[in-house]
């Protein structure tokens, strides 16, 4: 178990690091009322000491197990300075190029002007490219809230990947030669950041840069390619540039998602073999949909007490349907203007914008949209997550030591239950 726990950690470093920091920034936040300058000042001599004590064992090569002690400690005393650190401003600030991105984002508005005159449509329009939700309808906001699938018109992970998807298709025509992967590597980042602050920089599509950035960088390096690791890489900027986004739910729900489907996505899509593509898309859906649900679930019960009762089915039907209107708004925003073409392409995408927005609307009226009123306190969903845990190391590993976990961490729960 030590061999498969080493081997683990050393393919997953990140994963390592990000833990043990964010288990420091935790505990600050706890003791947050009685930490004084003298803890503070404690805090920072340990990671030091610390720190120079780990330096020079690994200088003169030496190995025990009193060093990964010490590794606990730093990485722990890392995130309790950051935290101590930070709480007035950020660690780290880029400065914000607001000419350029005005001059891009007042380009992008002006032709969705032109090209898309219904006003419900072009609201639309520059809700999922720009994330300018001010002309958008808000009982149309509410349905899609209810419906659990606000994800759509909130700019994150599924609009920037649309977008590094065909940008990597177009940049993959370069020869691969070191100074064009280069060139390659310069297009994807500056593509993806630019988009990201014309979209105002939302937390959403910052996570999601961030991710991307993180894998192609990795990638033109050829380091591992574990998601894990990626994931585990946004964390740690997020530690240095705005810790307090921590504490966003868009943040834990993003984070959870991602890793629901990289976890459950594929242990489900294997589950069932089937040879018709038809079929084999609509049961990816349910599984990419399934997978997030999973991870979420406890997030949305602990913060609203409720969750969206035809979210899996709506996420299911819409998610697919909303992506031919991000292809349609990239294609229209790539025309260019003086085409006669560009006009009736508008027409269609918002027709097809007006037909998707009247179908969410007909579908919240009459489902009514019932939500599941649910409410988990911190011990269920400890303990939920232990459970999940477990679940996929039974449904990975095929151990059926899992499944006795699994039917112990049941019995401990409905004890507590018993005796509260």
């Amino acid at each position: 178990m030590q061999s498969n726990y080493s081997q683990w950690r050393a393919a997953h470093p990140l994963v390592f690091i990000a833990t043990l920091l964010l288990f420091g920034v935790l505990l600050s936040k706890q003791y947050i009322h009685c930490v004084t300058e003298q803890t503070t000042n404690i805090a920072i001599t340990i990671l030091i000491c610390s720190t120079g004590f780990i330096l020079l064992l690994s200088i003169l090569k030496i190995q025990d197990s009193f060093v990964g002690a010490f590794v606990y400690i730093s990485l722990i005393s890392w995130g309790f300075a950051i935290q101590m650190a930070s709480q007035n401003h950020a660690l780290v600030s880029i400065p914000y190029p607001q000419q350029i991105i005005l001059s891009c984002r007042n380009w992008v508005i002006t032709k969705l002007n032109t090209t898309i005159t219904n006003k419900e449509a072009n609201g639309f329009a520059q809700a999922i490219v720009l994330g300018v939700k001010i002309d958008m309808d808000q009982d149309l906001m509410t349905a899609y809230s209810q419906l659990g699938i606000v994800h759509i018109i909130a700019i994150s992970g599924m609009h920037l990947e649309i977008l590094f998807k065909n940008l990597k298709r177009v940049t993959e025509l370069l020869p691969r030669k070191f100074l064009f992967l280069i060139l390659e590597l310069i297009i994807l980042l500056t593509c993806v950041w630019t988009y990201t602050l014309m979209a105002f920089a939302s937390p959403s599509i910052v996570r999601a840069s961030l991710f991307f950035s993180i894998y192609t960088i990795g990638k033109f390096f050829g380091a591992s390619r574990y998601m894990l690791n990626t994931i585990a890489g946004g964390v740690l900027i997020i530690l240095l540039f705005d810790i307090q986004h921590l504490n966003h739910i868009g943040l834990q729900l993003s984070y959870a998602a991602v890793i629901g489907i990289h976890l459950f996505y594929k242990l489900l899509f294997n589950s069932i073999e089937l040879n018709n593509p038809i079929i084999q898309f609509l049961w990816s859906n349910c599984c990419m949909s399934l997978s997030a649900q999973l991870t979420t679930f406890p997030i949305l019960a602990l913060h609203f007490h409720q969750i969206a009762g035809w979210v899996l089915v709506s996420n299911f039907i819409m998610v697919p349907l909303s992506n031919y209107i991000l292809y349609g708004l990239g294609i229209l925003l790539i025309l260019p203007i003086q085409l006669p073409f560009i006009f009736l392409w508008g027409r269609l995408v918002e027709a097809y914008i007006v037909f998707f927005n009247h179908f969410v609307s007909s579908w919240f009226l009459q489902t009514k949209a019932v939500s599941i009123q649910i409410a988990m306190s911190g011990f269920q969903i400890l303990m939920y997550y232990l459970i999940l845990i477990f679940v996929y190391l039974w449904l990975y590993l095929k151990q059926p030591k899992w499944i006795l976990a699994i039917l112990g961490l049941f019995s401990i729960y409905f004890l507590q239950k018993l005796f509260s």
